[in-house]
């Protein structure tokens, strides 16, 4: 029986699930100080994509042109 996977494992998909889901409640445990300054009634939006781009671009570095 062959037990290689011929998939790509994702862990951490259901880790940015759950912090997502409840992302108030563990920074009410973890932060509650900060928390408390939290207007969480305006609404808060992840950033995932961004903060990717972010870290694509330092991995890249920045460039210049020989002149």
């Amino acid at each position: 029986m062959d037990t290689k996977k011929n998939h790509t494992d994702d862990y951490d998909s259901p880790w940015k699930e759950g912090m997502e889901l409840y992302f108030k409640e563990l920074m009410q445990f973890f932060f509650p100080d900060i928390a408390r300054e939290i207007a969480w009634k305006r609404g808060y939006q992840f950033l995932d994509k961004e903060l990717q781009q972010v870290v694509r671009d330092a991995e890249i570095g920045r460039r210049h042109a020989e002149g």
